[in-house]
C-alpha cells in the first residue's frame, strides 16, 4: 500500500487522486477486518449443550416417585434406593444361606439312607406295618413345610372336598380365633413371639398369622393344635399312624358312615425336622 502511494505521487495528479481512495478503501477494510478478529479473540466460547440425565427404566408396578422438593430432593431418593438395595441383598443372603442348609441336610439324609438299621428306617418300616394291617400304603408328600397340610388336602380330596392348601391353612386359622379360650392354653411358649414390646393379643396374632401363612412367606409348621383344629373345622376323625401307634384326634366324630382322614407322621424322616405323608389304599 505504501509503495502504491510513492508510485502515485509520481504520476499526474488524477491517478494519485484515485490511487489514495483506493488506498483509503484498503485501509478501512483492513481496519475492519482487524477489530473483527480482536472480537473473535476476545468473546468467551458458547456454552456446552448440558447432558440430559440418563433415563433410568423403573421396575414394573414400581410406584411413581414424586417430584424432587427444593431441598434434599434427589437426597432422599438416592438414600431411599441404597436401602431397598441393602434390604434385597439381605433377602438374598438369606436365602442362599437357607440353600445352603437344605443342601446339607440333603446330603445328610442321602448318606443316612445307605444305613438299613438306622432308627429312620426302623421308624419307616414300623409304620408301614400299621398300614399293611389297614390295607393302605403310604403317599409319599413334598417337605416344603406344608406337608401337615399338604397330606390333608390329599385326603380332603379323596372325600370329594376341594380345597387348597392357602384355604386350609385359612380355615385352621379361623378356628383357632373364634376358638381362643379353647387353644391358646395349649400353646408353648417357643410357639409365641416372645417380644417384650408386644401384648398378649398380639403375640396371639402373630402366632395366627404364621398358622395362615404359606410356608415359603413366613407360615409356620403344623403339628398337634392345627390338626385339632381342622378336625374340630370339618367335623372329621383324623388319624395320624406313628411308630409308636395309630393316634386318633376329633374321636367324637366317629362314625361307620364317615371314614377318618388318614396321614403318617415320621418324627425322623429328615435332618431338617418331622415330616408328614399321606395314605391310600393300597
Amino acid at each position: 500500500m505504501t509503495a502504491m502511494k510513492k508510485a502515485a505521487k509520481s504520476s499526474n495528479k488524477q491517478k494519485q487522486k484515485e490511487t489514495n481512495a483506493e488506498c483509503e478503501k484498503m485501509e478501512k477494510e483492513q481496519e475492519e477486518r482487524h477489530k473483527q478478529e480482536l472480537a473473535s479473540e476476545q468473546a468467551p466460547p458458547p456454552p456446552a449443550a448440558a447432558e440430559a440425565p440418563p433415563i433410568v427404566p423403573e421396575e414394573e408396578g414400581a410406584p411413581q416417585e414424586e417430584e424432587d422438593d427444593e431441598e434434599g430432593g434427589v437426597a432422599n431418593k438416592f438414600y431411599k434406593t441404597l436401602h431397598i438395595s441393602s434390604k434385597n441383598a439381605k433377602k438374598q443372603a438369606k436365602k442362599k444361606e437357607q440353600a445352603e442348609k437344605m443342601k446339607a441336610a440333603q446330603a445328610a439324609d442321602k448318606e443316612k439312607a445307605k444305613n438299613k438299621d438306622s432308627e429312620r428306617h426302623q421308624e419307616k418300616a414300623t409304620i408301614k406295618m400299621l398300614l399293611t394291617k389297614d390295607h393302605l400304603r403310604m403317599v409319599e408328600i413334598s417337605a416344603d413345610g406344608d406337608c401337615m397340610y399338604n397330606s390333608l388336602v390329599h385326603q380332603l380330596q379323596e372325600e370329594g372336598i376341594e380345597i387348597s392348601v392357602r384355604k386350609l391353612r385359612k380355615a385352621c386359622g379361623q378356628y383357632m380365633r373364634e376358638h381362643k379360650d379353647d387353644v391358646a392354653p395349649f400353646i408353648a411358649d417357643t410357639d409365641v413371639d416372645k417380644s417384650a414390646q408386644k401384648t398378649s393379643d398380639e403375640k396371639w396374632e402373630t402366632y395366627l398369622e404364621g398358622v395362615e401363612k404359606l410356608a415359603d412367606q413366613g407360615g409356620v409348621w403344623g403339628g398337634e393344635l392345627e390338626l385339632r383344629a381342622i378336625s374340630q373345622h370339618y367335623k372329621k376323625v383324623i388319624l395320624v399312624y406313628r411308630a409308636e401307634g395309630p393316634h386318633q384326634i376329633g374321636a367324637e366324630f366317629e362314625s361307620a358312615k364317615d371314614r377318618p382322614l388318614r396321614i403318617v407322621y415320621l418324627r425322623l424322616a429328615y435332618t431338617l425336622g418331622e415330616h408328614y405323608n399321606s395314605t391310600e389304599l393300597d
